[in-house]
């Protein structure tokens, strides 16, 4: 580990804006290893012993899908758009298999000039990659970006689990960032100390109505921030991340929605919070409008695609 000073830049980075979502549905068994591997049951029923829960011994003979495998599959189905000078994988819940290096995704792609991993952010860790990626804090002078969000459903115990953190899917979401990125401009940040109460305030600052009101703008909202708003802010059509999704939900209705929001270029907002830490994760994005056009159409439907 080590520390050092950013070097001096000529100027402002170019802002990245989103170029390419892709989502990706799995089936357990379609990362599966047959039979489970001794030392992964070993390593996992030894973590949960550890912990003080109770090992549920069924969940090692179930199907499981590993995060390798899903950037594995994900990858090749973002071409052209398949280089990166940053790449940032954000999860809450923790890979189904252990040892799996994120430097394998650099090995993975054509170039990649820095990858690692978010896991330790809770349900706001996309808002945490985007941050960093759109900001460009983490790679000067980056071009493009991928901000891989997964999650995946095997719990290999019997203990409670917090309604919010429960995925019941195995989901993949890629978000691809480019300097000429043609789907819109994004702004995202991730506020610390937030408290249950001031969620309300705080949301509604973040986006205000249309001023014309011919155009509303959309709120994707994650179920955590459902749970503290106090109800639906006005002004907004809203749309609300689906259960069993904890990180991904949101991000998953902005690939399903994205060809209706580009017919008419309306204003999105997607947010979430995390009340375990007191984060508050939102992201703005200014939709490009595709004006009807054919090409982008079926860009529209490349971005919901999986």
């Amino acid at each position: 580990m080590h520390t050092s000073v950013p070097p001096p830049t000529a100027g402002a980075p170019a802002p990245l804006r989103l170029a390419f979502v892709h989502r990706r549905e799995f089936a357990p068994e379609e990362a599966a290893d047959e039979p489970f591997p001794a030392g992964d049951r070993e390593f996992f029923s030894d973590l949960v012993s550890t912990a003080g829960l109770p090992v549920d011994d069924d969940a090692f003979t179930r199907g499981r899908t590993v995060y390798a495998a899903m950037v594995s599959a994900m990858l090749p189905e973002l071409a052209p758009h398949d280089d990166f000078d940053l790449a940032l994988l954000a999860h809450a819940t923790p890979d189904a298999a252990p040892g799996w290096p994120l430097s394998r995704l650099e090995r993975s792609t054509p170039r990649t000039g820095l990858a690692f991993a978010i896991s330790d952010q809770g349900i706001t860790s996309p808002f945490a990659a985007l941050r960093m990626a759109v900001r460009g804090i983490a790679v000067q002078d980056a071009r493009r970006a991928l901000v891989l969000i997964t999650e995946q459903s095997a719990v290999y115990h019997r203990g409670p689990i917090p309604e919010e953190l429960r995925a019941r899917h195995d989901t993949g979401v890629a978000l691809v960032l480019d300097a000429s990125g043609e789907l819109g401009a994004l702004e995202c940040d991730q506020l610390a100390g937030v408290a249950p109460g001031d969620v309300p305030a705080r949301l509604a600052t973040l986006t205000p109505p249309v001023a014309d009101g011919t155009v509303r703008p959309v709120l994707i909202a994650g179920a955590g921030l459902a749970r503290h708003w106090a109800g639906a802010p006005e002004g907004y059509t809203v749309h609300l991340a689906p259960d069993g999704r904890p990180a991904a939900g949101i991000w998953s209705v902005l690939a399903e929605q994205l060809p209706d929001l580009r017919r008419t270029g309306r204003p999105v907002l997607l947010a979430d919070y995390d009340a375990r830490f007191g984060y508050l994760g939102w992201c703005r994005l200014d939709v490009a409008a595709d004006g009807g056009q054919a090409e982008a159409g079926q860009e529209g439907k490349r971005a919901h695609a999986g």
